[in-house]
């Protein structure tokens, strides 16, 4: 379809961190790594230093680009650029 063609925004269903299939002990991965001394309440590392817990998922409804953290900071520079290009068009229709 290329770049014409319809834009589908994908749906984040109910269990967006996906812990109904983490928490399944019977799972082949969970199996496999119990089987080599991995203990659940540890991470992942030579240590146990690493992530314990799942990443979590989140909805993005702007168009500001991923990883943008003050898209709600009235401060932030996205912010000043819509208002000061809003300020513009004010003037220009006056």
């Amino acid at each position: 379809m290329g770049l014409s063609g319809r834009k589908v925004k994908q749906r984040i269903g109910k269990d967006p961190r996906n812990l109904s299939w983490a928490d399944d002990a019977s799972r082949f991965g969970q199996a496999y790594l119990a089987k080599f001394g991995w203990d659940p309440s540890k991470g992942l590392g030579t240590s146990g230093e690493g992530r314990t817990s799942a990443i979590k998922a989140s909805q993005k409804l702007d168009m500001f680009g991923i990883g943008m953290e003050h898209q709600n900071d009235p401060n932030g520079i996205a912010w000043r650029q819509n208002r000061d290009f809003e300020n513009l068009l004010r003037r220009l229709n006056e």
